[in-house]
Parts: C-alpha cells; sequence; structure tokens
C-alpha cells in the first residue's frame, strides 16, 4: 500500500520549508521530501540578503514587504537563531559620473515608499569602516536585512516539524504519479506516496520534475558563483553592493540618467560573465563575496574565472580584502522566470498540483509564498493577490538566454 498524507511538498528550500511552518500551524497533515539535506540547493548557496533596495514597486516589493514587515515577530514565533541583521544596506559608489544616477534612485525610491537616503564616502565608511577612501558615497536602504540562509530554512523546518510536520532529509523525488488529469503523489528512491496536494518546491529541478507528469514550466537556470573568506575582525553590520551590482535590476536601468557604460567593470569584459558586486560578513567574521553571475545550465561547480572576478574587482574596490585568507568558492543554480516574479499556483490542467517555484530572491519571497501556498491548500484569503504569481500569466517563456531583475 502506499503511504499517505495531505499534503505532499516537494523541496527543503526556503519555499517548501515555509510551506510546511504553515500549512503545520493550520492543522494540515504534511510531508516534505528533500532529495539532499535541507537548504542544499540555491537557498543555501546565497548571501543571505534580504534585499529591498532595489525590488520593483508591485507584486515584487510586496512579496518581500510581507516577510520584511514582520520579520521580527517571525524569528521570535521559529524560536532560533538565524543570524538576523535589520540594519540596512548600501550601494556604494567610486565614480563621481555615477552620483547623479544614484541621486536619482533615492529620489525614486522615497517616492516609491522605499525610504532611501544618499550618504556621503564618509558617512558610508562610519557604517561600514571596510570602505576605502575612494568610495565617494553610498545609497542607504533601512529595510535591507540578512539571514544566514541555511539557519533561515532550518528555522522553518524545526518549527514545522515540532507542529506536526514530517521533514525527511536525503529521499529522493523521482517523478511524479499522474493518473489521467491528477496528480496523486510522487514516486520517490523509498517508495510511492500518495497525497491530497503535491506541492513543487523544487527550485531549478520543479521544470525537470514536473516534465515526468507531461507538464511543461517556464523555469530557468543561473548559475551564481561565491567566495568565502578566512574569518576577519567583525565590523560589517550592515550589507553591501558595489554600484555596478545595480545594472542587473529592471528599476535601476529605468532610470532616465542611467547610461550603462558607468555601471560596467573591465574586469567583467575580461572573463566575459557579469558580477553581482555583494558583501556580507557572517557571525564568525568570514566575508561571503559574491556573485559572479552566468548561464550554463545545471553546473554546481565554481570555476577559475568566477572565483578571479570576483577576487579581482573585490581586490581593486576594497583593498582591504586583499588581507583576506581564502577559505572556498562555490555554485549555486538560481531558478528564474522571465518577468522576475515566481509561479506559486495550482497547475493548470491537472489537478492535485501547486507549484512554487521560480524564486530569484527566495529569502525574502519564500515564506511569503509559503502563506500564499498554505492559503491554497486552506481556503484561507491571501496575505497578497495570487494573480502576479499565476502558472498561466502572458509573459513567460520556455527558454531564456539571460535575466534582468
Amino acid at each position: 500500500m502506499r503511504e499517505k498524507t495531505d499534503v505532499l511538498i516537494v523541496g527543503g528550500g526556503i519555499v517548501g520549508a515555509a510551506t510546511a511552518y504553515h500549512l503545520a500551524r493550520q492543522g494540515v497533515p504534511t510531508v516534505l521530501l528533500e532529495a539532499e539535506t535541507l537548504a542544499w540547493g540555491a537557498t543555501g548557496r546565497n548571501l543571505g540578503f534580504i534585499w529591498v533596495h532595489t525590488r520593483k514597486v508591485g507584486p515584487e516589493l510586496d512579496l518581500v514587504m510581507a516577510t520584511r514587515t514582520g520579520i521580527d515577530q517571525l524569528v521570535g514565533e521559529l524560536d532560533a537563531d538565524v543570524e538576523l541583521q535589520t540594519n540596512g544596506g548600501l550601494v556604494f559608489f567610486q565614480d563621481e559620473r555615477q552620483a547623479p544616477v544614484m541621486r536619482e534612485l533615492v529620489e525614486q525610491r522615497n517616492a516609491n515608499g522605499v525610504p532611501m537616503t544618499l550618504l556621503s564616502g564618509d558617512e558610508a565608511r562610519e557604517l561600514v569602516p571596510l570602505l576605502p577612501p575612494a568610495v565617494l558615497g553610498a545609497t542607504y536602504c533601512p529595510l535591507d536585512t540578512q539571514v544566514e540562509p541555511t539557519l533561515w530554512v532550518q528555522a522553518f523546518a524545526g518549527a514545522a516539524r515540532r507542529l506536526g510536520a514530517q521533514i525527511r532529509e536525503g529521499v529522493r523525488v523521482e517523478r511524479l504519479l499522474r493518473e489521467g488529469d491528477r496528480i496523486v503523489g510522487v514516486a520517490t528512491d523509498a517508495g510511492e506516496i500518495e497525497a491530497r496536494d503535491v506541492v513543487l518546491a523544487a527550485g531549478g529541478w520543479a521544470p525537470e520534475l514536473a516534465a515526468t507528469a507531461g507538464l511543461e514550466l517556464p523555469i530557468h537556470p543561473m548559475r551564481l558563483q561565491i567566495v568565502q573568506t578566512l574569518p576577519m575582525p567583525r565590523e560589517t553590520r550592515h550589507i553591501v553592493y558595489g554600484s555596478n551590482a545595480l545594472k542587473q535590476y529592471s528599476t535601476f536601468q529605468d532610470l532616465p540618467s542611467f547610461d550603462d557604460s558607468l555601471f560596467v567593470n573591465e574586469v567583467e569584459w575580461r572573463h566575459d560573465m557579469l558580477l553581482l558586486e555583494g558583501l556580507s560578513q557572517k557571525a564568525d567574521g568570514s566575508y561571503l563575496l559574491g556573485c559572479a553571475m552566468d548561464y550554463p545550465g545545471f553546473v554546481w561547480d565554481a570555476d577559475l574565472r568566477g572565483v578571479s572576478l570576483i577576487n579581482e574587482v573585490f581586490m581593486e574596490h576594497i583593498p582591504r580584502l586583499r588581507e583576506a585568507g581564502f577559505a572556498k568558492a562555490w555554485a549555486g543554480i538560481l531558478p528564474f522566470t522571465v518577468d522576475n516574479l515566481p509561479i506559486v499556483d495550482r497547475m493548470p490542467g491537472v489537478d492535485g498540483l501547486i507549484v512554487a517555484a521560480g524564486h530569484v530572491f527566495g529569502n525574502g519571497s519564500g515564506p511569503t509564498s509559503g502563506q500564499l501556498v498554505a492559503s491554497m491548500v486552506t481556503g484561507e484569503a491571501p496575505v497578497i493577490s495570487l494573480e502576479p504569481f499565476r502558472a498561466a500569466r502572458d509573459g513567460l517563456q520556455l527558454t531564456a538566454d539571460s535575466s534582468v531583475w
């Protein structure tokens, strides 16, 4: 006989773990399956940013703010240390030609209801002493937040388990079980499990698993590479971007004064790879430096090109990091859709399958997505509108070569 449960979640990243938590809070019998260990995929391989600074007004910002607004209460409910820092984030610049664009960004963000300040170079260094004298200024948003992403996932999963959910690591889902127009469960390497609802929260693996039931998902893989240093003196309590990172965000690209040539580093051209220039300091004093970006498919390894790009740019822009010891480097596969919004919806054409995948900014949007999935299961009113996240919305594409956030 097949094992049975009400809801079966495929994937132990932030979306899956948050979904398990919110369902367990409602008393819904829930099983979560993770092929490796919790946060093994994209969730556990990023800088830990909950980034508000450049989130587009509308559903993208709504997804993150639903998490950010109540994050202190949420962490208290989870009853776990996630290394939460709510000190805000900076984007520094070193070229005076960039100053008018940064000023315009601050004006636009404040007009959109996102609090932001333009700091002088001295004010930026007061917040982040690591920054060198060459930094002329920075934008500062007090809403930007940092968590340790693996602890973030484990906190949701641990709370879900205490509320009665089953969290099973090392169980690989091999295919979805389809009977006619209904998904009835999954086949795993440990046997079959039947469920009233299957939640596909498998990130970059979601299209492959959907295909086992004859379904197509317009979700694509992007590789991000990160370098971790050995511990250094603990002095950076804000999350930090370099201004060149902003060219990845449509909020910035859409500014009338934006000029792409002012926000591209020569090292990026030389390595033929973009850098989302960001850093954060962990509780142990080590720095996470990232993120080299490209689109090689499901390549989970860092390469010398990406590591060289990260090291060269950071040694140029923040000379004190030349003293940093090298600890390790890794890569993660970030799932994306062409409109930068996840799919959080019951899959059209079949019953019994909810898709919650395609999260580019999962640390902030994952907890909200978990609430949305729980509302679909229980019939309660969603915390924000589900319409922007429909699987059949206009504009999604089954192929994509690159992404702009």
